[in-house]
């Protein structure tokens, strides 16, 4: 080997050596959970309740960071902004994977430009009316519906989440049409529910557990696949006949595509142990949230069988936000 080859073999070398310390070094800053969805709400305490663990394991601080806004765009378009090194992840839910179909164009390409780092928990959907309302299930809420064309109002945490899509779907499944009223977030579709603005409200669980509990509103109906500890006398719509409508709000976390792949599986494998812990458990069991965890790889096929899954619902029920 000539003098001059065996200089660029090492500058190869040398260049290869950085990004695979910087990698073997990981982390060696505080890593970053942006959140899809403004501070306080479910999202905030799944970040806060899992970072704090994973920051006790890494050696560094694990930091929350607000920026809600345009269906979770505003997070991932900022993510898109930072390096692909896994110091920077975004928490997002089912509109990460809907967008696609929602929205006539985005910025970018989910499929291409993100990966998933982990499948965080799932959230079951509930439908809610007032305490005093006469409509005690869903299949009451639809012939409502069929008999009182656009009186049929709904609340949601906002257009295409999980939420209001669990009830688009109901309503092709029952051949029923509502009136979507979407709001920024849970809570104020609660308040409107109480108010009696709205007929029925649809949020995740934790946004209606609350007021459930304090007698203020009645849940109908759930999504889940089987009823749930925190409220066994709620029937799931698949009791009530609709077992195709089994559904969850989930959470999650993304990372650009690119970052190194030794430093997903560290982080993944963090996060999967700090679901593990029991008192992690008990803590999202109180807020209606089942632990999921699992791969890279298997939440990123999870996301994108969801995008094929309400892209179908998107398009029949002419759901779009410009």
């Amino acid at each position: 080997m000539t003098v001059r080859l065996f200089a660029v073999v090492l500058g190869f070398a040398a260049t290869l050596a950085v990004p695979l310390t910087e990698s073997a070094q990981f982390p060696s800053k505080p890593v970053t959970i942006v959140l899809s969805y403004a501070a306080g709400g479910p999202t905030d305490f799944l970040a806060r309740t899992l970072g704090e663990k994973v920051s006790a394991r890494l050696g560094q601080p694990v930091l929350v960071d607000p920026k809600p806004g345009a269906n979770e765009r505003v997070a991932t378009e900022y993510l898109l902004r930072q390096p692909a090194d896994g110091y920077t992840t975004v928490l997002v839910a089912l509109p990460h994977a809907t967008n696609p179909a929602v929205f006539s164009s985005l910025p970018y390409d989910t499929v291409k430009e993100f990966i998933g780092l982990v499948h965080l928990v799932n959230i079951p959907v509930i439908l809610t009316v007032k305490s005093d309302s006469p409509i005690r299930n869903f299949a009451d809420f639809a012939a409502f519906a069929k008999a009182k064309p656009g009186e049929a109002m709904f609340g949601s945490p906002g257009a295409a989440t999980s939420s209001h899509l669990t009830i688009e779907l109901l309503g092709t499944l029952a051949g029923a049409t509502f009136t979507h009223i979407p709001y920024k977030g849970d809570a104020p579709a609660m308040t409107e529910l109480m108010g009696g603005r709205i007929v029925a409200s649809v949020n995740s669980l934790p946004g209606a557990l609350g007021q459930i509990r304090g007698g203020r509103v009645r849940a109908i109906g759930i999504s889940s696949a089987q009823r749930v500890p925190v409220l066994p006398d709620v029937q799931t719509f698949a009791e009530q006949g609709f077992p195709d409508a089994v559904t969850a709000t989930w959470f999650g976390l993304i990372v650009r595509s690119g970052t190194p792949r030794e430093v997903v599986q560290k982080l993944n494998a963090e996060f999967n142990a700090a679901l593990a812990l029991p008192d992690v458990k008990e803590k999202l069991a109180d807020r209606g949230m089942t632990p999921v965890g699992g791969t890279s790889e298997s939440y990123t096929t999870f996301i994108r069988s969801e995008t094929e899954r309400w892209s179908k619902v998107v398009k029949a029920r002419g759901i779009k936000i410009e």
